[in-house]
């Protein structure tokens, strides 16, 4: 039923993305993708793979703050895995993040509320990262402009990266005081004692507070690392700058030369399109990337079409075959049950 699901899932993704191809042109975008230049697409895949492994990369980081996580051909099937959960399912960055935890701690002697807090972490890692990558391409983009003052410029970078840092530190600061694991905890607690009067699920009792208290438990251990912290960020910057060289890339096959600065800017703003309940976010992220590519690029829609086509096969699309192989492998591997730490 889940692959069914699944399936159907990527099978709308694909008719949304045929009507975006169809409201522009079919024949102008197929034109424009046929005469792409080859050379420049495998550079893209292989930009691409870089920001997958850098992806990968964030949390192997993270989990040195987990005991006995998932290292080796166990971390990378499990981690692939996971993250062709998140592209094929609908809602993928919140359905993909306890799947892929799940996934391991199942190839792990770790508990599954250790990696959870790793996966969360890293998800947030990601998207602050996205903010700051977006933000320098906009400041090099209005120093390129020339005529604008340093004023102008720092300005504008504080603009685009301000609001990713103040949502990290309010975060931050909630986690730090306790706030949320204090709410959590509580909530937890009254609707233990609520399920706890009835007979058959009292011996369930204090399980759902303990494994919370252990996700902010791992949470806090990261965030007393502040090596882990630099680092794990550090990979989730260069994984950005990865994300957006492909783009750069399937725009040069198109016989269009841009500054790589814009498509720091153009490659981070559009994964925002991924808000629609779509695996991967198709549709959403293609219009969005599509209409920045117009607006700030100034290529025809047909263009800007077939540009962000190339760019989501050479990522997406890509990734979803890469994950899907780890998928089967991690399936058809004997099942390894690790004795789990008490």
């Amino acid at each position: 039923m889940r692959w069914r699901r699944g399936t159907l899932g990527l099978v709308v993704a694909i008719a949304v993305v045929g009507l975006l191809v169809y409201g522009v042109g079919w024949e102008t975008v197929l034109e424009h993708v046929s005469d792409a230049h080859p050379a420049a697409l495998a550079a893209a895949l292989v930009a691409g793979f870089g920001m997958l492994v850098l992806r990968g990369l964030v949390i192997n980081q993270l989990l040195t703050a987990v005991d006995g996580p998932a290292r080796g051909l166990a971390f990378a099937t499990a981690f692939l895995s996971g993250y062709f959960a998140r592209s094929a399912l609908p809602w993928g960055r919140s359905t993909g993040t306890p799947v892929m935890a799940y996934l391991l701690a199942n190839n792990s002697d770790s508990e599954f509320e250790d990696n959870l807090a790793v996966v969360a972490a890293a998800e947030g890692f990601n998207v602050v990262a996205s903010l700051v990558v977006a933000g320098v391409g906009f400041a090099v983009s209005v120093l390129a402009l020339g005529g604008e003052s340093t004023e102008t410029v720092t300005t504008s970078v504080a603009m685009l990266t301000g609001g990713g840092l103040l949502a990290a530190g309010l975060v931050a600061i909630v986690f730090h005081r306790g706030v949320a694991r204090a709410v959590t905890i509580d909530v937890a607690s009254r609707l233990e004692s609520g399920v706890g009067r009835l007979p058959w699920l009292s011996r369930f009792e204090g399980a759902l507070t303990e494994r919370i208290d252990g996700f902010f438990r791992t949470l806090e251990t990261i965030q007393a690392s502040q090596r882990t912290l630099a680092v794990a960020f550090s990979f989730a910057v260069i994984g950005w700058l990865f994300n957006a060289a492909p783009l750069y890339f399937c725009l040069l096959a198109l016989g269009v030369d841009v500054p790589f600065a814009l498509v720091l800017i153009c490659a981070p703003l559009a994964s925002f399109g991924g808000v629609v309940p779509l695996p991967g976010g198709s549709g959403g992220i293609e219009v969005v990337l599509a209409s920045l590519l117009v607006a700030t690029v100034g290529v025809s829609a047909g263009v800007a079409t077939a540009a962000a086509i190339l760019y989501r096969l050479t990522t997406y699309w890509s990734h979803l075959v890469i994950g899907g192989c780890g998928a089967l492998y991690l399936s058809l591997s004997p099942t390894k049950r690790p004795t789990k730490r008490t």
